[in-house]
């Protein structure tokens, strides 16, 4: 029996309201658990703040997974084929008079987004030129907060969900469940626009001088699975 092969895979944590890691999310873990399996190795979970993630990779530490392409990044990392796609939602107030059919409605915004995330050259290039980036942690509490205070105009969400109005309603349910709101907010929820900022490739990653048959694998792992189903099967269950 041979020894089984362990790789670091380096993740973004995310915290809850209370400052805590928030556990890995479920879909993540069955996207994790189908390329152990595909690959026949065990991933070594290391969990760090996105841009400590990045230099990591860029460093050789392990493979990275969850992030979005831009030219910066590919500077120092080699990317996977996309895994999947995100979903990058806007999200307001309730009672906003705002429109949002395209990036140019964020003229003269303020946009709260997680510190550390990038959106590809397109976007990144129109941050505090065309809108204002607040940057801000990672829980969506905190930019929720901010923005049912007016402390910003809109939050940016990503999410693997494809519908707006699900994601509304999650959104909506977990400012209930966490109260959320202060005294003079209880009447305020958020609203999801219906037309996402960009659908965002997401990618596994190693650093650009690391050996590139980790990534091989990972891209064989992606084709077999789309081709057999079981790769787009993770995402409806």
């Amino acid at each position: 029996m041979h020894a089984e092969t362990v790789v670091p895979l380096l993740l973004a944590e995310t915290r809850d309201e209370n400052g805590e890691i928030a556990p890995i999310r479920p879909e993540n873990q069955k996207i994790i658990a189908y390329f152990e399996r595909a690959m026949e190795v065990k991933f070594e979970v290391r969990r760090y703040p996105l841009p400590r993630v990045i230099e990591n990779i860029g460093k050789g530490e392990g493979l990275g997974f969850g992030l979005s392409k831009n030219t910066e990044r590919l500077k120092t990392m080699r990317y996977s084929e996309a895994v999947f796609s995100d979903f990058v939602w806007v999200v307001a107030r309730d009672d906003t008079h705002m429109k949002y059919a395209g990036i140019s409605d964020l003229q003269g915004k303020s946009v709260g987004i997680v510190r550390g995330i990038r959106f590809g050259d397109d976007i990144d290039k129109l941050r505090n030129v065309m809108f204002r980036v607040e940057e801000d942690q990672p829980q969506n509490s905190s930019r929720l907060k901010k923005l049912l205070s007016g402390r910003m105009d809109v939050m940016l969400v990503n999410s693997r969900m494809p519908n707006a109005k699900d994601l509304e309603a999650e959104l909506n349910l977990y400012l209930d469940e966490k109260n959320l709101r202060n005294e003079t907010q209880m009447n305020y929820g958020v609203k999801v626009f219906a037309k996402p900022l960009l659908v965002d490739p997401i990618h596994f990653t190693t650093g650009i001088n690391t050996r590139s048959d980790v990534i091989n694998k990972i891209n064989a792992a992606i084709i077999k699975g789309r081709k057999s189903g079981d790769l787009p099967a993770l995402w409806k269950n």
